[in-house]
């Protein structure tokens, strides 16, 4: 399945690269409201529709759950779980950070079985395997041990206070704007700590970070939902959204966090 997703992953990266030579001035226009409440742009389509035709072409024994076109249910019992875009404003801006995440599992996030997250700006990935660990391209993770607290946040309107308590907290702090790849370099261990908190409603859909939170557990790390601090687990469905912590130290998530699970 992970060479699959490999494949897939790839073959938008293909498309996308192509589409951005061409018509680079048109990526971000917005086309229509995605399944997910939020506006989807030529990009967006793109890149997704690039997937469905591979499933189809393919007929990949997967459903399909996608932030812009909702689920897909192509009668069998496991779905592929797709961000074809994390990080579009970066790309519509050209800046470098933004995948194309997948993930494979029946029925939410505890029971995904497989991830795989392309940068489509550098073609560097990661991937796991449920209970076969996970890698940085063929590099087990994690991989870095930084000695400095680096925290991933995402910073806008809606940001609860409580981040610029643990922007004092931390040696580094960057905001990339890409949550699936900045929950991988926790599992890689060049961030310490991720905290993506709004103060009056949930950010992340299981979309964002299904891949990703596979490739932290595998890891040895874990991911919290930040406002009841139970772990991680989330349904198929792109509506629903949440504040999410993670970490691959229980220590670090004390001293930064303030509390630990």
């Amino acid at each position: 399945m992970i060479e699959y997703l490999k494949d897939i992953a790839f073959s938008v990266k293909d498309v996308v690269d192509e589409y951005l030579e061409n018509n680079f001035e048109k990526a971000g226009e917005i086309v229509k409201m995605g399944e997910d409440g939020t506006p989807s742009s030529n990009i967006d389509i793109v890149a997704e529709n690039a997937v469905i035709d591979y499933l189809n072409d393919k007929d990949i024994p997967l459903n399909l759950l996608s932030e812009e076109i909702g689920y897909i249910d192509r009668k069998y019992d496991k779905t592929l779980i797709l961000d074809p875009i994390d990080g579009s404003f970066n790309l519509e801006n050209n800046i470098p950070v933004y995948t194309i995440s997948l993930a494979v599992g029946r029925n939410g996030l505890k029971d995904v079985e497989y991830g795989f997250l392309l940068n489509l700006a550098n073609g560097k990935y990661y991937w796991a395997q449920k209970g076969k660990g996970s890698y940085f391209i063929d590099k087990r993770l994690p991989r870095i041990d930084s000695r400095k607290i680096t925290t991933a946040i995402r910073l806008g309107r809606e940001s609860d206070s409580r981040l610029f308590e643990i922007i004092k907290k931390s040696s580094k702090v960057r905001s990339l704007g890409c949550s699936s790849l900045e929950m991988a370099m926790v599992a890689e261990g060049s961030i310490k700590f991720f905290a993506y908190y709004n103060a009056n409603k949930g950010i992340l859909r299981i979309t964002d970070i299904a891949a990703s939170v596979l490739i932290l557990r595998e890891a040895g790390g874990e991911a919290y939902d930040a406002d009841t601090m139970e772990i991680l687990d989330m349904e198929l469905d792109v509506k629903k959204r949440k504040n999410i912590i993670a970490s691959l130290n229980k220590n670090v998530m004390s001293d930064i966090w303030g509390k630990s699970p």
